[in-house]
């Protein structure tokens, strides 16, 4: 939001100098420089966080479907894990529900909607 220094309404203009009103709109500037610096600073660090997240998220992922799969694998092979139906049907039921959870997760915040002001 920045504001026209020249619709400010002032009582008296006798004090006003062009000096001042010169000095006012250099400070402006400034600070919208500021503001825009600040707002990429913001963008850059955000974009930054986002990746760092994918990652993390994609490796946990990763090391959880990897851990699903070495317990089917290794029900009835080489551990004898032997559990029942039910708890296999479980743990694959909660595994996809995670894995689509964290990658709706991830996919919101790398693409996030545009917010619509009516």
């Amino acid at each position: 939001m920045t504001l026209d220094l020249n619709r400010i309404s002032i009582d008296s203009y006798s004090s006003l100098t062009p000096q001042d009103l010169t000095n006012a709109r250099t400070q402006n500037q400034i600070l919208e420089d500021r503001l825009g610096s600040a707002k990429v600073g913001r963008f850059l660090e955000d974009t930054r966080l986002r990746r760092y997240l994918t990652y993390i998220f994609s490796f946990i992922i990763f090391l959880w479907l990897a851990s699903v799969i070495s317990i089917l694998y290794f029900n009835h092979n080489l551990l004898n894990l032997n559990l029942s139906d039910s708890v296999l049907i479980t743990l694959l039921t909660t595994t996809s529900i995670n894995v689509i959870g964290m990658m709706l997760i991830i996919l919101k915040n790398l693409f996030p909607q545009p917010k619509v002001l009516e």
